[in-house]
């Protein structure tokens, strides 16, 4: 049962990374021809936007990696799918090179393997990342609220900075605690699916939420790749996403919280690792071409 949670984890941030470049690519061609900084511009965008059809067929395979993701997190819960998911920051640099003679470098598979050490130490110290857990309904609404607040703050203090990469960066943050929210939507979703039944799941609040969260991520998202470069937005979307997830998962949900002393350390050193292979790819080569190749399509 690990492993196929791990393999399903695995093939959603795949997915997602591709969904990524496909839809930032688009994003950087709309933005250059609207403003976002009223909101019609913002609306103009948008709409911009669902007309390409490279943004269309991101969005599709998002929608691909969304029922993938869905199926890993009702398999295993979100405090270890989640971590799993930052895998997606590997994907994405891998795609980033593609269409450019740059290639990931020595140090580039050496931040790659800090992160894969990070999440062997996590998936291998029993205690750190439990594998099942079932919703503590009033606790889990709680978590969400917070959640909540976090991302409206985020995006006021976004709309207010005039430099493109700082908004660029807490708008991907916002994004990220979207999606930690969409996952734990997804878990009481497929809970009330694969539990009461449909008519249940239709009359109870996730699903409904699980839609506003899924909307609102990926507006954010949108904006976020707008202003910066791929490898950049997405790194702090797949830092931010792990461990706001692990949190609800631990809090929102019946599981044992790491308390021993092998579990702890073990929560940190996968923190520390994976954090340091994350900002290192971030400050890739691949990540100056792309940001330079990107541009020169915005002016044309």
């Amino acid at each position: 049962m690990l492993w196929l949670v791990l393999l399903l984890a695995c093939a959603a941030a795949f997915a997602f990374a591709l969904s990524a470049m496909l839809e930032q690519r688009a994003a950087s061609q709309a933005t250059g021809e609207h403003s976002l900084g009223t909101v019609h511009g913002f609306s103009a965008f948008v709409r911009a936007l669902v007309r390409r059809k490279l943004w269309l067929t991101g969005f599709v395979i998002n929608n691909l990696g969304f029922v993938i993701q869905a199926a890993a997190l009702h398999l295993g819960s979100v405090a270890l799918v989640q971590p799993v998911m930052v895998s997606q920051v590997l994907f994405a640099l891998l795609l980033t090179g593609v269409g450019s003679r740059l290639t990931p470098g020595l140090k580039d598979w050496a931040y790659v393997l800090c992160i894969c050490a990070g999440l062997i130490v996590l998936l291998s110290v029993g205690g750190a990342a439990p594998l099942h857990g079932t919703p503590n309904r009033e606790q889990v609404i709680w978590v969400l609220l917070a959640m909540v607040a976090v991302v409206v703050l985020l995006v006021l203090f976004a709309r207010q900075q005039s430099d493109p990469r700082a908004s660029s960066l807490m708008l991907a943050v916002a994004a990220g605690v979207c999606f930690a929210g969409n996952a734990v939507l997804t878990k009481l979703t497929t809970e009330d699916l694969f539990g009461p039944g449909v008519l249940h799941t239709a009359l109870d609040w996730p699903g409904y939420s699980l839609a506003v969260a899924t909307a609102s991520g990926l507006l954010i998202e949108q904006a976020a790749f707008a202003n910066g470069s791929l490898p950049w937005a997405v790194a702090a979307m797949s830092i931010t996403n792990p461990v706001i997830s692990y949190l609800a998962g631990i809090f929102g949900f019946h599981v044992t919280a790491p308390h021993t002393p092998g579990a702890l350390a073990a929560v940190s050193v996968t923190a520390v690792l994976i954090g340091i292979g994350i900002a290192g790819l971030a400050h890739s080569p691949l990540t100056r071409s792309e940001t330079r190749d990107h541009s020169q399509v915005a002016v044309t």
